[in-house]
């Protein structure tokens, strides 16, 4: 039987860790979503696609980035800023509070062809400057008002954020996460925590959290990490792993040090999710550049191929909610599709505290399918 499709992806190299799947494929789209192959079926297409040589994946979810672009100083414009980097759906991580997160919606949210969800920022004002910290004393959080946007915007709205460091808590120790969980208690929803430079030991942080929540900057090497006085990866961060709690990379211009990285890999303690945290002042530059970049800084240090794209797909889609029509190439899933090449090439990477990471391979985006349209394509495919 001929089946016909809008688009036909011919003999890429298909990696599909949510369905467990990696082998050269075709893959068919018809209107926004992907269509089966039964054996012995064959595809007619209006647009056909010559994937040889590259890597078909799910199309890229960065899960930890912050994109009110003209509501904070931070914020990048996601179409222009992630489409090109195979993004086709990310998770702004508390860049607006209940102060401004109606603006959010209207103003980015709903003007991106991104798929974008976001974290809630307990603290009323989010992240509109980096001037100063922003004021995350529990007294001025806002169960209600907060409660209310989640209803409004359910769905989309899927969590709380906190950031615990030092230079943002103050004296107020770990009371803002302890306030922060309480409040996703009531309402029903995760905690994702920022944990750079934390004001107390990584597992007491670690022990606060629920199944579900996510420790961000996993592999971050300021003051108390997750690596104990011997080396290893501390007992009270594995067992809140084994509890259910994710770990994210999140990688920005400060938050990973190799050194704690290498080791906690080595100890066989891998990021469930990869992700960028990425601003304007990390946009395009050496940093983070983009996901695929972080991508290739993790194959690098030891990370499986099938892990990395794992970690970027299939895992943060069921965060969303969103397994089965995001993060997958299954028959019936969203047509969200990129096309990487692995291109054997020497690259330098550098952490914050100056050490470096000579690696040979980079992953470049060479075509984003949004909805199953081409939403980016390289000049040379």
């Amino acid at each position: 039987m001929s089946v016909h499709a809008d688009m036909l992806i011919r003999d890429g190299s298909v990696i599909d860790p949510a369905r467990g799947y990696a082998n050269t494929a075709d893959i068919l789209v018809r209107g926004n979503r992907i269509i089966g192959l039964a054996a012995g079926d064959t595809a007619e297409a209006a647009k056909i696609v010559d994937a040889s040589g590259c890597l078909v994946v799910p199309g890229l979810i960065d899960y930890h980035t912050h994109l009110f672009h003209g509501g904070t100083e931070i914020g990048i414009h996601p179409d222009s800023a992630l489409l090109p980097q195979g993004v086709t759906t990310a998770v702004d991580q508390g860049s607006a509070g209940v102060a401004n997160c109606d603006s959010f919606f209207r103003t980015v949210v709903n003007q991106s062809q991104v798929r974008i969800f976001a974290h809630l920022h307990v603290s009323p004002t989010g992240l509109t400057t980096t001037r100063f910290p922003e004021p995350v004393d529990p007294s001025l959080f806002d169960l209600e008002r907060s409660r209310s946007l989640m209803k409004e915007y359910s769905g989309v709205l899927i969590g709380l954020k906190i950031r615990q460091s030092k230079r943002v808590v103050g004296d107020l120790g770990l009371k803002p996460l302890a306030a922060t969980v309480r409040m996703a208690e009531a309402i029903g929803c995760r905690v994702v925590v920022h944990t750079t430079d934390p004001p107390e030991g990584t597992a007491e942080l670690a022990s606060m959290l629920r199944p579900g929540d996510v420790y961000t900057h996993m592999y971050q090497g300021s003051g108390h990490t997750i690596l104990d006085d011997q080396g290893k990866v501390r007992q009270g961060i594995f067992a809140a792993r084994n509890r259910g709690v994710l770990f994210d990379t999140a990688d920005g211009r400060v938050h990973y040090g190799f050194s704690v990285a290498r080791t906690a890999i080595a100890n066989g303690f891998l990021p469930d999710i990869i992700s960028t945290d990425v601003t304007r002042a990390s946009l395009f530059e050496d940093s983070v550049f983009g996901l695929p970049h972080i991508m290739s800084k993790y194959l690098g240090l030891g990370v499986s191929l099938q892990d990395v794209v794992k970690a970027c797909t299939a895992t943060p889609a069921g965060l969303i909610g969103m397994t089965g029509k995001l993060g997958t190439l299954a028959p019936e899933a969203y047509a969200d599709i990129t096309i990487l090449q692995l291109q054997q090439k020497p690259i330098v990477f550098k952490d914050t505290f100056g050490e470096l990471l000579h690696c040979n391979q980079l992953l470049v985006p060479k075509m984003t399918i949004l909805s199953g349209r081409v939403a980016y394509r390289s000049t040379e495919f």
